[in-house]
């Protein structure tokens, strides 16, 4: 009997321990990387991936929520990678949720802030990216000081915006979407006429939001 109260004890004193340690795990990863963290929560940035996605302390990304960087190979996508480290590499930020929080590769989505100052914003605003709408972002406060950004960016000519390009005769634009492409691009091949946005210029129409096709790159 004394035997068998001593492994019972034992075996006590292990699943006590096993519990505490699964509690401990389980509360950091809820604090470091937990999809239900509050919007006003803070967060440390690790990595700068790209120019437009970031490694959170704990090992969760963030993608920048409405803007889009240069990929790599593309004009302005070491300035851009660099401006994002140079702004939030080792720093404590604040990030605001938008509508969706993760997207389909697992990806934090929201807009990044360090002392109340956008990040977003101020990518577009040095012209390091464009802005990159969908539907469901369109109604959020942060969007429209996110043109006003990248009006200020096309109107000064700088970063992408300042890049020599073939330019076509005209561009194309569906009505409602959020992308302009080039006239031959297959994208907008089967559009109606009479359902098509006609722009002079890509800055034309990049100053009412809309951002270029990523299969045919205006």
């Amino acid at each position: 009997m004394r035997r068998s109260k001593s492994v019972n004890r034992t075996i006590w004193r292990i699943v006590f321990v096993l519990v505490v340690v699964a509690l401990i795990v389980g509360y950091r990863l809820v604090e470091e990387i937990g999809p239900d963290r509050h919007p006003d929560e803070r967060f440390v940035v690790v990595r700068v991936v790209d120019g437009d996605t970031v490694e959170l302390r704990g090992g969760d990304r963030l993608r920048l929520l409405a803007v889009d960087t240069p990929e790599k190979g593309q004009p302005f996508y070491e300035e851009a990678c660099r401006f994002l480290s140079d702004q939030v590499l080792a720093k404590q930020v604040e990030i605001i949720f938008g509508g969706k929080r993760r997207d389909g590769y697992g990806r934090l989505l929201g807009f990044l802030y360090i002392d109340n100052v956008c990040i977003n914003e101020a990518i577009l605003r040095s012209g390091m990216g464009c802005l990159y709408l969908f539907e469901d972002n369109i109604g959020l406060p942060q969007i429209e000081p996110l043109l006003a950004a990248q009006v200020e960016a096309i109107n000064g000519d700088r970063g992408i915006w300042s890049v020599d390009y073939r330019p076509e005769d005209h561009y194309v634009a569906a009505k409602g979407s959020f992308r302009f492409h080039r006239p031959g691009c297959r994208a907008i091949a089967r559009t109606r006429v009479d359902n098509r946005l006609i722009f002079d210029s890509r800055e034309e129409a990049a100053l009412i939001g809309l951002s270029p096709c990523r299969t045919c790159r205006p």
